[in-house]
């Protein structure tokens, strides 16, 4: 049985996902070590007085080391290389986050996607060759108040596979296999190897796909976009076009079928706001090319237009002007 005290995990992407593995990871024996973007967001690190994370009434508080790229911190700091890295920034973000930090990174570095929407996995390998690439879906919820400052909305299910073409599915390495064991105290996760996680990504892409730019455009709830009069048909047709493309790339579809598990996770999160109209609401970049921009071009590998999808990444630009 492999410890996590044995693994040191560096992560970049500190946000409310980001933030809340860091919480667990550290409160578990892990070595950790935050990757920030800048001076500014380490000089908001340390306002903060490192990362706080409220689940229930217990607060974790941790604070772990934090870097910048080129500052001489990261200098001192690195004669040992970044071994097994963890990120959880948007996808968008996903190569300017890392490659500021390539340097740093071994042959055999063990790089965990833990993101929304699908595309960064292949852009970053197409930049990184021989990088050793595996993917996480996550359905834990958490949520910033401030800066380093989370509240965890609810327990879920990570799933982690191999997604780089070298690596064999079924081969878990240790450090990873730690992450998988059961944590006892909180703040804890639920993580579990998955040797097919191409799967499981598409599927939470398709409900992403059909439900996120949507309530983004109505600027609703997710319970609200149920019985919304222009919503819930739209909603119908992108669950047709994703089904359609999905079908053509061969991926298992979902068991009660998309627009039955679509609305099912809408009762389920109806008082919830989606994460694209969050961002969209604060005036932050969405993932919308990650996500629907995703099925789209792979729609388009088999000439199907996919208008429905199209039409929502337009009324998301018009709307706000992204």
């Amino acid at each position: 049985m492999t410890s996590l005290s044995s693994y040191p995990w560096h992560i970049c992407g500190a946000g409310a996902i980001g933030s809340l593995w860091a919480s667990a990871l550290a409160s578990h024996g892990a070595n950790v070590t935050l990757l920030l973007k800048d001076t500014a967001q380490l000089a908001q690190y340390q306002a903060a007085g490192g990362v706080r994370l409220l689940e229930g009434d217990e607060q974790t508080h941790i604070k772990p080391d934090a870097l910048i790229p080129n500052s001489r911190a990261a200098v001192n700091h690195h004669p040992q290389k970044i071994k097994h890295l963890l990120v959880c920034c948007k996808s968008y973000a996903t190569l300017d986050a890392i490659l500021p930090w390539r340097k740093y990174l071994t042959h055999d570095t063990q790089i965990v996607l833990l993101q929304n929407g699908m595309g960064s996995a292949q852009r970053l390998q197409r930049a990184l060759t021989h990088a050793n690439i595996y993917c996480a879906i996550s359905t834990d919820g958490a949520w910033r108040k401030g800066p380093f400052d989370v509240v965890r909305a609810g327990d879920g299910e990570t799933l982690i596979g191999s997604f780089s073409d070298h690596l064999i599915a079924a081969e878990i390495p240790a450090a990873i296999q730690s992450l998988c064991q059961p944590m006892v105290n909180e703040p804890r996760l639920d993580i579990a190897w998955r040797t097919d996680i191409r799967t499981p990504m598409w599927h939470k892409l398709a409900i992403n796909s059909v439900i996120n730019a949507l309530t983004a455009i109505y600027q609703c709830t997710n319970g609200e976009l149920i019985n919304h009069p222009q919503g819930r048909p739209r909603l119908q047709q992108l669950c047709i076009e994703t089904q359609d493309v999905m079908a053509r790339l061969g991926i298992v579809p979902l068991g009660q079928g998309l627009p039955n598990t679509a609305v099912r996770i809408l009762q389920q999160t109806a008082l919830n706001k989606s994460s694209m109209l969050q961002d969209c609401q604060a005036g932050r970049p969405t993932e919308i090319e990650a996500i629907n921009g995703y099925i789209i071009q792979q729609g388009a590998l088999y000439h199907l237009p996919c208008a429905g999808h199209k039409q929502v990444c337009e009324d998301l630009r018009r709307i706000y002007a992204i």
